[in-house]
């Protein structure tokens, strides 16, 4: 049972790895909330779908698909850079707007991709069974996401971005276009998104316009769990944490269902998931430990501080 579970949560866990990045790129680097980001797992699920449709190959459509989340990701950018819209707002709008435009790219909708050549069908053709085929197909497209963006993060361009997440008012003084970089940024991260729901698409061998709904408490799950389970301020190792987070919190679901649990509690699961992990990270060494006064003064002062900052006074 155990195998079967670890099997299932690498099947489907890895099919989400690039949402994962996109939200570390986002959340861990940018420091951008940033919604968009399911919106666009839904408009690449949809354009890649098309594309397939319309004839082209499918490595031609996962491009596809990522180019229409990279233009989601620029709207939202340009949304916050020009007009001053805070990005969570900016998300949230075009979340909502994505859906009918992934509507209105497939026609309808939901479409099939049965008789239609998918990534995971070529490497069926190989000799492989459909789940060594999903594991092997999305873990390869993972690990090439996952190896371009620590390349990215530690050239000249990307420590350039990491910066301007850090401390926006430090890059601006060092001449950095931080909006450049929160720009290029958010594109890629959406882009990422988006070839995470090409290749659920592609798997599942149909695309529905509702695969995107809650999407994003699933790419928040794994940042959470991964980021719990292994702290390292090292890009190649955080990067690295969210994919095992996608797994782990895929196999937790899939032990959930395999002991009997309602799948329609699944988002409930998920949801306790992510406080249960954010309660340990926040307050796990404080709870174990005993620090004395001082160390109870100065949880008391990070926990008062959190509550000045965690405010979003300009929201429009």
């Amino acid at each position: 049972m155990l195998i079967d579970v670890l099997v299932i949560g690498a099947q489907i866990g890895l099919l989400y790895g690039p949402l994962a990045l996109g939200i570390y790129l986002a959340i861990n680097v940018l420091s951008l909330p940033d919604l968009t980001l399911e919106g666009s797992f839904g408009l690449g699920g949809a354009a890649a779908a098309s594309s397939l449709l319309m004839g082209f190959d499918p490595v031609s459509s996962l491009l596809l698909g990522m180019c229409a989340g990279a233009l989601a990701g620029l709207v939202t950018a340009l949304l916050h850079v020009i007009l001053q819209m805070n990005v969570l707002l900016a998300g949230i709008l075009m979340t909502t707007a994505a859906w009918s435009v992934s509507i209105a790219v497939m026609g309808t909708g939901n479409v099939s991709l049965v008789r239609v050549e998918t990534l995971f069908t070529w490497a069926e053709n190989l000799g492989l069974r459909n789940q060594s085929a999903s594991i092997l197909v999305a873990g390869i497209v993972t690990l090439i996401f996952a190896t371009f963006l620590v390349w990215l993060l530690h050239t000249g361009y990307g420590l350039a971005t990491r910066a301007s997440g850090l401390n926006i008012q430090t890059a601006r003084s060092l001449g950095i276009r931080t909006e450049m970089h929160q720009i290029l940024g958010l594109m890629l991260a959406n882009s990422l998104a988006a070839a995470s729901g090409a290749l659920v698409a592609q798997s599942q061998g149909f695309m529905d316009v509702s695969i995107q709904g809650g999407v994003i408490v699933v790419g928040l799950a794994a940042l959470t769990i991964g980021t719990s389970v292994i702290r390292s301020d090292k890009v190649a190792v955080g990067v690295t944490s969210v994919i095992i987070g996608v797994i782990i919190y895929r196999c937790i679901v899939a032990l959930s269902l395999r002991m009997g649990i309602p799948p329609n509690s699944v988002r409930l699961i998920t949801a306790l998931l992510v406080f249960a992990f954010i309660a340990a990270r926040i307050h796990g060494k404080g709870t174990l430990t005993i620090s004395g006064f001082e160390g109870w003064r100065a949880r008391r002062r990070k926990h008062v501080q959190f509550l000045e900052n965690d405010r979003v006074t300009t929201l429009l």
